[in-house]
């Protein structure tokens, strides 16, 4: 196994979980998924190397690594969703295109305690150069209401959470 199949196999089992080189440096020593070639231990800047030269595989926010790969979650979608990852402009045309929809935000790989639903018009996301909508939380895009719930619910795990600024308290 080569050093960046070991990171995304520890990754995968984490859930694809963020991890930093530190913690994935030492889950490669204690299970011993991969050695030098002269046999010594892996080592924190050698993480940060492999992770770095294979940007296609992972992505980094510092010393956090992750698998580019999406969710299994996100392979599970009905032909009325459409999901925006690493793609604010795509987003915020769906939004101009769909003013009675709705849409969740939440983590890259969803988690049942943050499936926020809004609404197009929503004063959260307030289309700000400076910010990144579609890079730490992806959104998840549907003309209905239902169909959102539903695949919070059967995907997911999850209950959404009404945004109080879209439908009040």
């Amino acid at each position: 196994m080569t050093l960046h199949e070991a990171i995304a196999l520890l990754l995968r089992e984490n859930a694809n979980e963020s991890m930093t080189v530190r913690e994935l440096a030492d889950a490669l020593n204690e299970r011993g998924l991969y050695r030098k070639r002269d046999g010594s231990p892996i080592e924190v800047n050698q993480v940060h190397a492999r992770t770095n030269n294979y940007r296609s595989i992972f992505e980094k926010d510092g010393p956090n690594v992750r698998l580019r790969e999406e969710s299994v979650m996100l392979t599970t979608l009905g032909p009325s969703l459409t999901v925006f990852q690493d793609d604010d402009e795509g987003f915020f045309e769906w939004i101009d295109a769909n003013p009675e929809g709705y849409f969740i935000n939440t983590e890259r790989n969803p988690k049942p305690n943050y499936l926020v639903l809004h609404r197009p018009e929503c004063p959260h996301f307030d289309r700000s150069p400076k910010a990144h909508w579609t890079r730490d939380y992806i959104k998840i895009c549907s003309p209905g209401r239902s169909e959102l719930e539903g695949w919070a619910e059967e995907a997911v795990k999850g209950e959404v959470t009404l945004c109080r600024s879209c439908f009040g308290r």
